[in-house]
């Protein structure tokens, strides 16, 4: 938690001076306000992707622990995306709780696996953005 604390709240800063740095001193607080509002918005859509990317892989999971009767550990999933583990054993109260745990736990490194997969890919392309940019001479608006 320290990491993510750290990893999302560094850059905010310096973000917010970048956005700040661009338009004029009269227009500041303009620019401060739909920087902050873009980035709320963009953290809550971002939020809900990965909720719902974490219920469809814990469900994919349950269903290998499911009997096949016909059940659905949909509503099970959305507990365990939730974090409710507890919620989602009284619903499925045929499992194991390790059963559904595992499930949760497996879902999880899935999406931690894919969620750092994007995140490498994204920083290789700024990576290459930044250098390119750099080869031919120019400055791309940031403050050195």
């Amino acid at each position: 938690m320290f990491l993510i604390g750290v990893g999302t709240g560094l850059p905010w800063g310096l973000m917010d001076g970048l956005s700040v740095s661009v338009v004029p001193k009269e227009r500041a607080g303009m620019a401060t306000g739909i920087f902050g509002t873009t980035r709320v918005a963009g953290e809550g859509v971002a939020l809900a992707i990965v909720n719902a990317v974490l219920a469809g892989l814990a469900k994919n999971r349950l269903t290998v622990f499911a009997p096949q009767g016909g059940l659905d550990v949909g509503p099970v999933a959305q507990k365990l995306a939730m974090g409710d583990v507890h919620g989602a054993a009284a619903l499925l109260p045929n499992l194991a709780l390790y059963e559904i745990q595992e499930s949760y736990s497996a879902a999880f490194q899935h999406l931690c696996d894919v969620l750092i997969a994007i995140t490498l890919v994204a920083a290789f392309i700024i990576f290459a953005l930044l250098r390119s940019d750099g080869a031919t001479g120019r400055r791309s608006g940031i403050m050195a």
